[in-house]
């Protein structure tokens, strides 16, 4: 069975995901995390895509972008603009390091975003990364675009993010302190029930990824004794629910099929 094509059109928003081949350490240099930047940067302008949000770490990286009209071409493509980057990102690597063959996990992992709250939310989760990593403790890090809100200048494109979400940079700024300061689990069983009662599909596959992304939040926090529980709630009610195949939400709770096939068996 051939790939489903992403979805994608003109002023769409996606998360998109990138990681290391088996989970290498493809960035763990300043160089490697400036080049992919670099790159970014070059890019975004030939295909007509708007840089929201970055995060580069070790072995994977986070972006928000958003789709538009490529100026060679005339086409709406994130893959497009995806293919020229890690090309040309796996060229320069394989050429810099002791490395052959591939260097990225086969197709990046993409989710779009429906709403505003999941934008900025989205944005906060990007911002986030470094800390739930342990690699700072603090949000300013060097690799990605908190630094640019925290300055109002930088390689994102603020003005267009301020632009969609119809916000000034001190309202965007308020919202982000506020999903800072707010703990994750009061808000899962909510988010739960709400995904038992939703009819709609598009609606629906929103509030998983929202739920998935607060699950993974309580990991390294004082929650962190739910997070059994709740992986385990969200796993059951989409299965018992039909609505995303075990596939997909492998991929979306970054865990392999078999765990959520075990996990389930064993309860």
């Amino acid at each position: 069975m051939g790939r489903k094509p992403r979805v994608d059109f003109e002023g769409a928003c996606h998360h998109i995901v990138v990681k290391g081949i088996n989970n290498s350490y493809i960035f763990d240099s300043d160089e490697a995390k400036n080049k992919y930047l670099f790159l970014l940067d070059k890019y975004r302008e030939k295909h007509g895509i708007k840089l929201f949000a970055y995060c580069i770490m070790d072995n994977h990286a986070h972006l928000l972008i958003q789709s538009s009209r490529a100026k060679s071409n005339n086409h709406i493509c994130i893959s497009d603009f995806m293919h020229d980057v890690q090309c040309a990102f796996a060229k320069w690597y394989n050429k810099v390091y002791p490395h052959c063959g591939p260097v990225f996990n086969s197709r990046f992992n993409s989710f779009s975003c429906l709403s505003v709250p999941y934008f900025i939310y989205a944005i906060n989760y990007i911002h986030k990364n470094p800390l739930k990593h342990g690699v700072t403790r603090t949000y300013n890090y060097r690799f990605s675009s908190f630094k640019d809100y925290a300055s109002g200048k930088g390689l994102s494109d603020l003005e267009a993010c301020y632009d969609f979400l119809g916000m000034s940079r001190k309202q965007l700024l308020l919202h982000l302190t506020n999903l800072k300061n707010t703990e994750s689990f009061p808000f899962l069983d909510k988010l739960l029930e709400k995904i038992r009662k939703t009819q709609n599909n598009n609606t629906l596959e929103l509030l998983l990824i929202e739920l998935a992304f607060r699950i993974e939040d309580i990991r390294g926090t004082r929650l962190v004794k739910y997070f059994d529980k709740v992986q385990h709630d969200l796993m059951n009610e989409v299965i018992s629910m039909k609505t995303m195949s075990v596939k997909a939400l492998s991929n979306l709770l970054c865990v392999s099929p078999s765990y959520i096939y075990k996990k389930l068996n064993t309860s």
